[in-house]
Order: structure tokens, then sequence, then C-alpha cells
């Protein structure tokens, strides 16, 4: 058995409910720091180095993982997971992690919301160099400001530079409260990218989570259900992989990985400016670009709540 040494491991309080004895699933995908394993009833979990963000799927395990195989089939026994191949992962001595609930008692002021967002941005984008789809943050604010937006792409960001358009038109759509028009333009970000988590998923998963902060922060801001969001994602479902698209629905939901639930947090009461920055860095550590899809995303989805 493959036992934690000085450090315990740390488990979404989701999937310590999902991996309960008797339970039963395959190893869905390896990659350097990460193996997703997938439940019989259907549910995604993963396993992950020290260090990964948490987040309600994830265990943290903190010494290196044992190689793991694609489609190796694991038992939970007791408080262990054991693998057809004959690894058994002691989880008995685990901490249970929760994500921070938005506490809407404490929101801020919608009126000082723009003033904020502003300038926590920009000090952020001063410290730190875009990648990837991150590019789109400074002609998205200059959208948020009515002002011509000025996009300058590399020539190998092909997949970058396809975003782009739906990407301004969502932009704008957010800034009219048309929700209709945000997801005319999303369908055709779903499974663009490369990975387990293409760069157009990652950046609706930050869009669509900044919509669920701003829901519990300002509730007469919007008058959609969410469960027209849920059903548009079903639908969409086969534009993407499943580890993707479970990952964005989470985002819809309001289960994100917890820098960004840090950051949104920060950003919507009333903590200092560097405690929303201290996230965002935080977050575009999460892969090579991933993290700045995401904050992308969210930074994009923000305007939903700024004065048109």
């Amino acid at each position: 058995m493959i036992s934690s040494v000085g450090k315990n491991p740390v488990i979404g309080e989701a999937a310590s409910i999902w991996l309960a004895p008797g339970r039963r699933g395959k190893i869905l995908a390896v990659v350097s720091r990460a193996a997703y394993l997938l439940t019989e009833p259907g549910e995604l979990v993963w396993l992950a180095s020290e260090g990964s963000p948490m987040h309600r799927r994830c265990i943290r395990w903190p010494v290196p993982l044992p190689n793991l195989a694609v489609d190796t089939n694991f038992v939970v026994r007791g408080r262990s997971i054991d693998l057809a191949s004959g690894t058994s992962l002691d989880l008995g001595s685990s901490e249970i992690w929760q994500a921070s609930v938005f506490p809407g008692w404490q929101a801020i002021d919608l009126d000082i919301l723009s003033n904020r967002f502003f300038a926590v941005v920009e000090t952020f984008l001063s410290q730190e160099m875009p990648l990837g789809v991150g590019l789109f943050i400074r002609p998205v604010l200059q959208i948020a400001r009515k002002m011509e937006a000025n996009l300058s792409l590399q020539s190998e960001d092909i997949v970058t530079g396809s975003a782009w358009p739906a990407v301004e038109k969502i932009a704008r759509a957010c800034l009219c409260r048309d929700f209709p028009g945000i997801l005319k333009e999303a369908g055709s970000l779903i499974g663009l990218g490369e990975g387990l988590t293409p760069s157009g998923d990652d950046f609706l998963g930050g869009l669509f989570f900044a919509r669920f902060l701003l829901l519990c922060a300002f509730p007469k801001l919007f008058i959609q259900a969410s469960s027209r969001l849920m059903e548009w994602i079903d639908a969409n479902q086969s534009r993407t992989n499943l580890i993707s698209f479970t990952l964005l629905k989470d985002n819809i939901a309001g289960h994100a990985l917890e820098p960004l639930n840090r950051m949104g947090i920060a950003l919507l009461t009333d903590q200092p400016g560097e405690n929303v920055i201290s996230a965002a860095s935080d977050l575009i550590k999460v892969g090579h670009s991933t993290g700045w899809s995401i904050l992308t995303g969210f930074v994009t989805g923000i305007l939903l709540a700024l004065p048109n």
C-alpha cells in the first residue's frame, strides 16, 4: 500500500463522497501531474501532485504519484483505492477540503465594482505577461471602456486568433446583458484548442463562474435561470471531452478551482486588492496557459455587472 509520508493527502469533499467504500471505476486519463478516475456511476475525480490547486473533485497527493495506466480498474476498500495493477493508495489520513462559499451579505455595492475591477486588473497586468487567450484581457477591457479593441497576436497563435471574433462578441453581449447573444457565440468556443481542457472551454468556465458569483452578489442583476444554461451545455457535450465538459459544468454550477474561487470572492467583497491579485497569480500557474484562459473568461464575465 502506498501512503503519504510526513503530510496527509487532501481530498475534496465531493471526491470523498464519490469514493465511498465499495465504489468501483477505472482510470480515464493520465497526464504528467494527475490521473483522472471515473467511477461507475459516472463521477469524475482526480489524483494530483503536491502544489496542484484544490477542487471538489481533487485528491492532492503529497508524494510523487505512482505509475498509473489508463483503463486500470479500481475499487475502494475502506479508505484505500485498490487498483487492479496491485497498487493501493491509502486515504485513511486524508484531510477533507471544502471550497469557501460566497458570503452574499458581504458583497460590495454594485456602483463601486467598475472602478475596483479596472484598478485590480490593470495592476495585475502590469506585473504579468499574458499567454494564449490571456492576450484578450486588454482588448476586453478596452471594450468595457467603450474603446476600439486593439488586439495584437503573434503569428503562431492560430487557435487564439480564431477565438477572438467570438470572444469580442461575447464581451459586447456581456455589457448589454444579452444572455442569448452570449450563448450564440459561446458554442463556437466549446472544444476549441488542444489538451484535456481546450482553451475555449477554459475561457467559458471562467466566464460562467463569474456569472455564478455575480448572481450570488447581485441577485437582482439577472433574470435568466441557470437551468437554461445547464440545458445548453448538456446539448453541446459532444463537442468536447468528458473531463473538460465536467469541469465546465462545475464552473456553471459554482464549483471552481480554489484560486479562481478565492479570486472571485476577494473581488466581489471588501477585501484588499492585493488578495485578488495574489489569487490571480496562483490561477495563471495552472497548466501552461490554462489559468490565463480561465482568468480571461472571468474578466469577460464581470462585464455582465458593469454599466452599459
